[in-house]
């Protein structure tokens, strides 16, 4: 059995892709949006956390729970470390009591983005600039100390029905409304269902140590916001270009967090922006994800 934690789009995905393993899903039991079907516990208590690891017995568990809002875990730095780095290391040393295999959702943001040309590959050396950024190498460390690991470093997520870049980009074009985009800021954005797609393949099959799991493309976001306007019918003069120093952040963030995939790519395809944003408009005029 593989039991995910997290209840968000990416955790619920993976439930459901995985549901013939058999896959469960549990969650914190503060959410508001708790899936039918998801088990709870409380995130705020270590013998909790063991509690449903050792009552379960996985043989995969895959931790997709994490407070991920920047700007929160610079203000809250001793949740965020708690949430992001204690927890998972509580269920890190449960998946191993239990003979579990682990694996550990982390995020582009590990690294410092001074990279010339970005496109980070999974040997490069992590340099965290903020405390999400410190929470997630931590767990990293955190997990790298099991014997049986795999760690999946995320590109932007996008998809319908979720926040994320894309879907806010396409709301606030269908409002009238001019976004400023950096030209000078660069990921590698990858489609929800191709994520969850590259997790399973890559969980199933056994794959261990650290894999980047992001789009092919590296594009400002700037250039992802074109992309976006063209897939959904809007006038691209909406996008006004601004550089990162504009934006005037409280918090800072690595300015280049692209991803090289080419590891994953030995295994399996993925699809580039344009095919993905194609998946996204389809699932959002079908009422899906």
């Amino acid at each position: 059995m593989i039991l995910v934690t997290g209840c968000g789009p990416l955790g619920a995905g993976l439930v459901k892709a995985m549901e013939d393993q058999p896959a469960k899903g549990a969650c914190d039991e503060s959410n508001p949006d708790i899936p039918r079907g998801f088990m709870t516990y409380n995130f705020e208590k270590e013998q909790d956390i063991r509690r449903i690891v050792d009552v379960e017995k996985p043989k995969i568990l895959v931790l997709t729970e994490e407070i991920d809002n920047v700007e929160y875990c610079e203000e809250n730095r001793m949740d965020a470390m708690y949430y992001n780095t204690r927890a998972q290391r509580y269920f890190a040393e449960a998946a191993q009591n239990v003979g579990a295999r682990l694996v550990l959702r982390s995020s582009a943001m590990v690294f410092d983005g001074r990279k010339p040309g970005g496109m980070y590959t999974e040997e490069d050396h992590t340099n965290p600039l903020n405390v999400y950024a410190e929470t997630k190498v931590m767990a990293e460390t955190a997990v790298d100390r099991t014997k049986d690991f795999l760690v999946v470093r995320l590109g932007e997520l996008y998809g319908a029905y979720f926040d994320n870049f894309a879907s806010h980009l396409v709301e606030s074009l269908s409002m009238g409304q001019n976004v400023e985009l950096a030209t000078d800021m660069y990921f590698s954005p990858i489609y929800l269902d191709d994520a969850i797609a590259a997790i399973k393949e890559l969980t199933l099959n056994g794959m261990t140590g650290f894999y980047h799991v992001a789009g092919p493309e590296r594009l400002s976001h700037y250039e992802f916001g074109k992309k976006i306007a063209r897939a959904f019918g809007f006038s691209e003069d909406r996008l006004v270009p601004i550089t990162m120093a504009d934006l005037k952040l409280t918090v800072l963030v690595p300015r280049d967090t692209s991803l090289s995939s080419a590891k994953l790519n030995a295994l399996m395809k993925v699809r580039g922006v344009d095919e993905g944003l194609a998946a996204m408009k389809t699932a959002a005029a079908a009422g899906k994800n």
